[in-house]
């Protein structure tokens, strides 16, 4: 109840605006009075910080955000992260080892409120990095000739765009949505994959924060891609997880060979294979033709669904037909034999003479 309270105080006074957001001292002391000891908390009460703290960091002025947000938002993530992942391996443990005694329904419901907790973190991640269509459009001009169109205005750097220029917040913010690139819900891995094909193309760049991240998402990023790929749990978004490898390999394989050298590690993969897939993603027409390149190169490390796995694989029909064309179709010509000679049946016509 503390906590609570204090969460929707600070939500208050984040409406002070720069009364709050300017002192300088503010930020160290308010990250680890917020979360060094909040490991100790439950899934729920993790839960009420995504509630009351967004807020703060939302409404905090672009001239304040350089002192302010990195030391809160990078603690927070931090965070998250650890807590997120340390349930998801405690559920998916319980899940391994659970026996007909086990109590189901207090399971299904810890599992229920951990994927509400994982939707949110990942809420919080898209309106943190999704990119924004307001502030990339333009104002409209209404088609009167009679009047010239309006003057862009400037405007100031979008939250977006702070975290991705900014190394110690975006380091623990990507880190937390790999990891939920393996986190076994279909709709929060589905929601990643889109928020990261949003940030890919941005460090294809040659600056040296670009690299490192881009070495990361390369490395780190596609191999959870990969390894989630192979999983079944995910075996209904694979074409998610699929365009966000073409989306990597396409953007980075101009400036690193860390995506080619990370595909040929994969069991079953040569040199010409990888190359060749490489090359028709750079050739593909649409998001569509890529996907299917994807899935074709990885065909075989693929996750196969539960109600697919133990079934016979299907005899191929046009072989079937030839084979039964061959059998009953087809006229047998067979040598003509001696024909045999009658039995001598004249002892039976004495029995009735």
């Amino acid at each position: 109840m503390v906590r609570e309270m204090s969460y929707r105080l600070l939500f208050s006074m984040s409406l002070l605006g720069s009364s709050l957001y300017n002192f300088e001292e503010l930020p160290e002391p308010l990250a680890k009075a917020l979360f060094v000891d909040a490991s100790a908390l439950t899934i729920h009460q993790t839960g009420v910080i995504l509630t009351g703290i967004p807020p703060v960091i939302y409404n905090c002025p672009s001239k304040a955000r350089t002192h302010f947000v990195p030391p809160l938002l990078a603690a927070m993530f931090e965070f998250l992260d650890q807590k997120v992942s340390m349930e998801w391996s405690r559920i998916e443990e319980r899940n391994r080892a659970a026996g007909a005694e086990e109590d189901l329904v207090g399971e299904m419901k810890d599992e229920a409120i951990l994927r509400q907790l994982t939707n949110t973190c990942v809420s919080f991640v898209v309106r943190l990095l999704e990119p924004d269509p307001n502030t990339a459009e333009i104002h409209r001009y209404n088609g009167n000739r009679t009047r010239s169109p309006p003057v862009p205005q400037k405007t100031s750097p979008s939250l977006r765009d702070f975290i991705l220029e900014t190394p110690s917040v975006l380091k623990p913010v990507i880190l937390f949505c790999t990891h939920a690139l393996r986190m076994h819900d279909n709709r929060a891995c589905g929601i990643i994959t889109r928020v990261l094909r949003s940030v890919v193309p941005v460090f294809a760049s040659t600056t040296p924060v670009a690299a490192e991240v881009r070495e990361f998402i390369s490395t780190e990023v596609l191999k959870a891609c990969i390894e989630s790929l192979h999983d079944p749990y995910f075996v209904d978004i694979q074409s998610d997880l699929a365009q966000l490898i073409a989306s990597i390999v396409t953007s980075y394989s101009a400036q690193s060979e860390t995506p080619r050298l990370i595909l040929l590690s994969l069991p079953g993969m040569d040199v010409e294979r990888v190359d060749s897939a490489i090359y028709r993603l750079f050739k593909a027409k649409d998001g569509r033709e890529m996907r299917a390149v994807v899935l074709k190169l990885l065909e075989g490390l693929r996750g196969v669904s539960v109600s697919e796995q133990g079934k016979l694989p299907r005899p191929d029909a046009k072989k079937l037909r030839s084979k039964l064309q061959e059998q009953y179709m087809t006229a047998e010509v067979r040598p003509m034999d001696k024909k045999a000679s009658s039995p001598d049946l004249g002892g039976v016509a004495d029995m009735f003479s």
